[in-house]
Order: structure tokens, then C-alpha cells, then sequence
């Protein structure tokens, strides 16, 4: 069974999100006020519908307390996304997803009990700090705790060693979760090299790590800086 899934507000950020849900397969219930966005989404989800969500009898005609996570995304409004989330909260939603633009947005919606609160802009400049700071760091993905997966050219000094050699877990306290490596493929007619990458598996304690590989790494962001500082 398709999970289902309402997203309410439908900028930028909500409108992404309705879109991925439902290509992914999701059934989705796409909410706005503007009825010029509601025809502009209608064909790409399940259902999109003109409402007010800070209404509790509209959110239960559309069946709002039978998904299985509501994303708010209503953007300036931020007393709607109050009550809306406080609605869905009363209603016993199973999940409930809202976006705040500051933090303090994000603590009020936390004290109210919302399951999960992002922050998109906050996110998205952190990760892009974080790869402009090292050109050794590709991709970036906090996950909270102050615990990230990273993935990371290897080291120089990592070149050409085994994973048991090399210790990350013991001496720099990270857990390696896979290697991406580089194979070249000729093409028979041409003769033209393209490289392009692949997922090497679980690696093993006789891995060796090769100068192109791109190191999947599971840590705490000031371990991980020891191996590319």
C-alpha cells in the first residue's frame, strides 16, 4: 500500500516536496489558498485542493487525520502554521512535519510537539559552508547529535593502505559505511574514455584505498576534520 502524505503551503520548498512524494509513488494531497498554484500542481499528485488548513473541518474533509505525515510549508504566515500544526497535533496526525525560518520558529514549534521540524535555508547554507570550507569534503548531510555522513576524497596519506592499516574506527573514532570508486569505460567505436563511479560494497579490513575513491564516512564533524586537515 502507498504511503500517503498532505502538504500544506506550496512555495517553493512544499511544492518540491509534493512534486518528489508523489514521482516516488506516494499518494499525495497537495493544500494551498491560491488557486492559480492549485492548477498548476493538480496533474502532478493525487489531489490538490484550495483550503484554508487553519480550519478544522476542511482538514477532515480531505482525510487529513488518516495520513501518514503532514508537511506545513506555508512560508511568511507563521501564525497559520501555529494553528495548523496545533489542529494536527489535536487530531492525532501520526506525523507532522513543519518548516521554520529562524530559530526561534523552530523552538516555538518544538515546545508545541511538532514530530519534526525543518529548517530548509539553515540546512542548506550549513552543508554549503561545510564543502566550501574543504575542498576535500564533495557532500555533506547532517543527521543531528552533531553526527554527519560525509563523503570525502581520500586522504593522501590514506592512499594505498589497507582499512585495517588505516583504523578509522580506533584512531579517529568513524565508521567508514561504503567507498564510491572510479572505473573508466572505452567506447568500442570511438575509443572514447568516459570515468564514472561505483558503489564498491561493504568494504572489508583488506580494502585498499585507491587515490580516486570517495570515502562514505559516519562521524562527528571535529573527528572527521582530523583526516582532512
Amino acid at each position: 500500500m502507498n504511503k500517503k502524505f498532505a502538504v500544506i503551503g506550496l512555495g517553493d520548498f512544499g511544492l518540491s516536496i509534493a512534486i518528489s512524494l508523489a514521482e516516488k509513488g506516494a499518494e499525495v494531497v497537495a493544500v494551498d489558498r491560491n488557486m492559480e498554484i492549485i492548477e498548476d500542481i493538480k496533474d502532478k499528485v493525487t489531489y490538490a485542493v484550495k483550503m484554508d488548513s487553519t480550519e478544522e473541518r476542511a482538514l477532515r474533509s480531505i482525510g487529513i487525520e488518516k495520513m501518514d505525515a503532514v508537511i506545513i510549508s506555508i512560508g511568511t504566515n507563521f501564525e497559520d502554521t501555529i494553528l495548523t500544526s496545533v489542529l494536527l497535533l489535536q487530531m492525532g496526525v501520526k506525523k507532522v512535519v513543519a518548516r521554520a525560518s529562524s530559530k526561534i520558529q523552530e523552538k516555538i514549534l518544538n515546545k508545541l510537539g511538532v514530530h519534526h521540524v525543518v529548517t530548509p535555508e539553515f540546512e542548506v547554507a550549513n552543508k554549503v559552508a561545510n564543502t566550501l570550507l574543504s575542498d576535500d569534503i564533495l557532500d555533506y548531510v547532517p543527521i543531528g547529535e552533531e553526527y554527519n555522513i560525509l563523503q570525502i576524497k581520500t586522504p593522501k596519506a590514506f592512499v594505498g593502505k589497507s582499512l585495517q592499516e588505516i583504523n578509522l574506527r580506533i584512531r579517529f573514532n568513524l565508521n567508514l559505511i561504503t567507498i564510491k570508486r572510479s572505473y573508466t569505460i572505452q567506447d568500442e567505436a570511438t575509443g572514447e574514455e568516459t570515468v564514472k563511479q561505483r558503489i564498491y560494497g561493504v568494504p572489508t579490513s583488506t580494502t585498499v584505498l585507491e587515490a580516486n575513491d570517495v570515502l562514505v564516512l559516519f562521524g562527528k564533524e571535529k573527528d572527521i576534520k582530523k583526516i582532512i586537515e
